[in-house]
C-alpha cells in the first residue's frame, strides 16, 4: 500500500460514473472481488525477492506482531462501542452471490501468487497500482458516501492509534526489540511500502523485513478476517483492523462486510492514518535503539 494520488483520481472517477449511472447488478460485486483476488496474488508475487529462508524465519514473528496488533486494536473498539455505540442500521451480510469462502479465495491467491512469484518473473511492482486503481474505481462506482461518517472518523482512530502504541510497547519488552523500530512497525497501521525501506535503512534488513511483513500481514488478514469480524465490529471496526489500508485496498471489505454507509468514514481515517505514518516513522526511528 503506498501513497498515490491517482488512487483518488480513479475513486472519483468511479464514483462521478456511479452517480449518472444508477443501474446496478451483481456484476459490480463480482467484479470487484475478482479485482481483489488479482490483487491479492501480486501481493504475494512481489515477496520474490525475499529470501526463502528469512521469510520462513521472520512470518512467525511478524504473524504474533499483527497479532498483538489487531487484537488491542479490536478490544479497544469494543469498549468504545460500548461506551459510543454506532448509528443503528443493518449492517453488510453476504449475498447468495458471495457464497464461496471467500478468506479461503484470498488465502490461496496469497500463496499462489507467493508460488508464481517464486518461479516466474512478475511484473508485480508495475502491475499493483494499475489493478488497485482499477479497484477504487469500482468501489467508488458503488459506494455512498455520507457526511455523517466523516464525524464518526474519531472512533476508529481512537483504537487504532493507541492499540499500535501498546502493541509496539509490549513487543519492545517480549521480543526484546528496540522500541524505535517497534514503534515505526505498528505505527505504520499497514502501510508496508513505507515502513520497510525506512526500518530496514535505520535498524538494518531484519528489523526491516519484520516491519513490511508485519504491516503486509495486516491489510491481508483484515480481507481473510472481514467477514467474521464484520457483523460484529461494523464499518469503524474494521476501518480500524484495517488501519491506513481502508482507504483503499480494504476499503472494499469495510463497506461490503461492515457498514455500506461506511465508505467516508473508511477513507477519512485511512487517509489520516496514512499521513500520521509518513510523519511519525521518521520520528519515532530517530529514537535511541
Amino acid at each position: 500500500m503506498a501513497f498515490d494520488s491517482l488512487l483518488y483520481i480513479a475513486f472519483a472517477l468511479g464514483f462521478a460514473v456511479g452517480r449518472v449511472v444508477p443501474a446496478r447488478g451483481p456484476w459490480v460485486a463480482r467484479a470487484t472481488l475478482g479485482t481483489v483476488v488479482v490483487l491479492v496474488g501480486l501481493l504475494g508475487a512481489s515477496l520474490d525477492t525475499v529470501p526463502a529462508l528469512s521469510l520462513l524465519a521472520t512470518i512467525p514473528v511478524a504473524a504474533a506482531f499483527v497479532a498483538l496488533i489487531l487484537a488491542l486494536t479490536v478490544g479497544i473498539y469494543l469498549a468504545l462501542a460500548r461506551r459510543w455505540p454506532e448509528p443503528a442500521g443493518a449492517p453488510s451480510s453476504p449475498t447468495a452471490g458471495d457464497r464461496w469462502p471467500i478468506s479461503g479465495v484470498l488465502l490461496a491467491a496469497l500463496l499462489i501468487g507467493l508460488g508464481v512469484g517464486r518461479v516466474v518473473a512478475v511484473p508485480s511492482a508495475v502491475a499493483i497500482p494499475w489493478v488497485l486503481y482499477v479497484l477504487l474505481a469500482l468501489v467508488g462506482f458503488g459506494i455512498t458516501l455520507r457526511l455523517a461518517g466523516v464525524r464518526r472518523v474519531w472512533k476508529p482512530l481512537a483504537a487504532a492509534v493507541p492499540a499500535a502504541v501498546v502493541a509496539a510497547a509490549l513487543f519492545s519488552v517480549a521480543d526484546r526489540l528496540a522500541i524505535g523500530p517497534a514503534l515505526a512497525t505498528s505505527l505504520a497501521f499497514g502501510f508496508y511500502s513505507l515502513a520497510g525501506p525506512l526500518v530496514g535503512a535505520r535498524a538494518g534488513a531484519v528489523l526491516g523485513l519484520l516491519a513490511f511483513l508485519t504491516n503486509f500481514l495486516r491489510e491481508d488478514l483484515t480481507m481473510l478476517l472481514a467477514p467474521y469480524l464484520g457483523r460484529r465490529l461494523r464499518g469503524a471496526g474494521l476501518a480500524a483492523v484495517g488501519g491506513a489500508t481502508s482507504m483503499d485496498t480494504t476499503l472494499y471489505f469495510v463497506t461490503r462486510y461492515g457498514d455500506p454507509d461506511a465508505g467516508s468514514l473508511a477513507l477519512a481515517s485511512g487517509l489520516f492514518l496514512t499521513v500520521a505514518a509518513s510523519l511519525a516513522l521518521p520520528a519515532v526511528l530517530a529514537l535511541p535503539l
